[in-house]
């Protein structure tokens, strides 16, 4: 089966009301795997209509750079405008950071990016100390009924192909889970033409999705803060240890190695 294609986010978030009703919980992948559009879409509703329950489960919400004395947002804010121009912020992670987050509205991170969240009561009352190990784990006792994740896609063949790109990791695992009918949930995707698209593992059927937004209006381009070029250093580093090339730690006592090199007496 294809999934059902949408043009304008606000009809996905029709269409997931729709189908799992207004007691919603959605899963979005760390960092850059988002579907900001469809997020935002039903973080809108949401804020909207106090009968709809959402509640969000993600890590790492990338957010611009924002200065806090006005000196600071003079410097940082035409930075931002350069950098980070036409990236859609997420409505959620600026409602937490302007602490007027609806009460029918829920976000429980595992991993926030350093110092974003702090003096931030429903951020930290949220947090969920968790790593990957146990992740998978969190998001099933949650019951996440909707996944909402930025995707790859490719013609080849006359064929469509679709990657789930940087943030395969707990998809995966969900995808494999309810092929196994262990648990179910919608799965939503919003095609971006600058992700890589990522073969392997990465690569999945375009049947397993459920949703699927894609439309120049929803393009947009990525989170990339700039980052100095690897220079030879670094190269050589990750060559070294792609190698295996580190030595073993001798095992030696360290007294019998003192004593190997103690210089013969001369009494």
């Amino acid at each position: 089966m294809r999934p059902v294609p949408f043009a304008d986010p606000e009809r996905v978030a029709d269409a997931i009301i729709a189908r799992v009703g207004k007691n919603i919980v959605l899963a979005l992948p760390l960092g850059l795997g988002k579907a900001n559009h469809v997020a935002n879409a039903l973080f809108a509703r949401a804020a909207a209509d106090p009968t709809i329950d959402l509640r969000i489960f993600t890590a790492l919400t990338l957010e611009k750079p924002r200065g806090k004395g006005d000196l600071e947002r003079r410097f940082v804010a035409p930075l931002a405008q350069r950098l980070f121009a036409g990236y859609p912020e997420l409505a959620y992670g600026v409602a937490l950071r302007e602490r007027r987050l609806p009460p029918n509205v829920k976000v429980d991170e595992f991993f926030f990016a350093a110092g974003t969240r702090l003096g931030i009561a429903a951020a930290q009352q949220s947090y969920i100390s968790a790593n990957y190990t146990h992740a998978l784990r969190y998001v099933l006792d949650r019951g996440v009924n909707v996944i909402a994740q930025l995707v790859a896609k490719r013609e080849r063949d006359g064929k469509t192909r679709v990657s789930l790109s940087c943030n395969p990791d707990l998809t995966l695992d969900l995808l494999a889970c309810r092929a196994r009918k262990e648990c179910d949930f919608l799965f939503v995707g919003q095609v971006n033409s600058e992700l890589p698209f990522m073969p392997g593992v990465a690569e999945v059927a375009l049947g397993e999705f459920d949703l699927m937004l894609d439309s120049p209006a929803t393009d947009f381009p990525l989170f990339a803060p700039p980052h100095e070029p690897i220079g030879l250093p670094e190269y050589a580093i990750g060559l070294h240890v792609a190698r295996g090339s580190i030595p073993p730690i001798s095992r030696r006592p360290r007294c019998a190695r003192a004593r190997r090199s103690r210089p013969a007496s001369t009494a």
